[in-house]
């Protein structure tokens, strides 16, 4: 072998060699935006998911409070027909007529308040679940950002 052919040799191996730690900068990079992209992804579902329970903490407040303001109205509302009954010298019949009035108010309001906390229960049932998968999702995440770091 001559000098040239040693030139020509040593010339390709740092070529090929140059070309291999450009290609290992390239992916480290990669993995480095890749990571920070990711990491981003994650704070944003986070927020989002923390955005979702407020709103149905503030919607199950609400109804809560509409429930409570119905109730008190009705109550209201059946202490003056009493009141009235009483002060009017009221026969059997009205009576009864009110006490019936009275049990089929207080069956609808159950009903309303059965559905209503139906709803926020399901609502609510439904958090954990969506934090369990948030954060399976970000271990999963992190598990392949590190095997992508051992691999570089």
């Amino acid at each position: 072998m001559s000098a040239n052919d040693w030139v020509g040799i040593v010339t390709v191996t740092v070529t090929i060699f140059a070309l291999y730690a450009s290609a290992l900068a390239w992916l480290v990079g990669q993995s480095g935006r890749l990571r920070t992209e990711t990491k981003r992804d994650i704070e944003t579902l986070e927020a989002i998911a923390e955005r979702g329970l407020d709103k149905i903490q503030a919607q199950e407040s609400k109804s809560r409070q509409e429930l409570g303001t119905s109730l008190q109205a009705g109550l209201l509302s059946l202490q003056q027909q009493v009141n009235q009954l009483r002060d009017g010298s009221a026969t059997k019949p009205e009576l009864a007529a009110v006490e019936q009035r009275l049990a089929a108010t207080l069956n609808e309001f159950k009903a309303e308040t059965r559905a209503e906390f139906a709803k926020i229960a399901q609502k609510v049932d439904r958090l954990p679940a969506m934090e369990a998968h948030l954060t399976a999702v970000s271990q999963m995440i992190e598990k392949l950002s590190a095997a992508l770091m051992v691999r570089i």
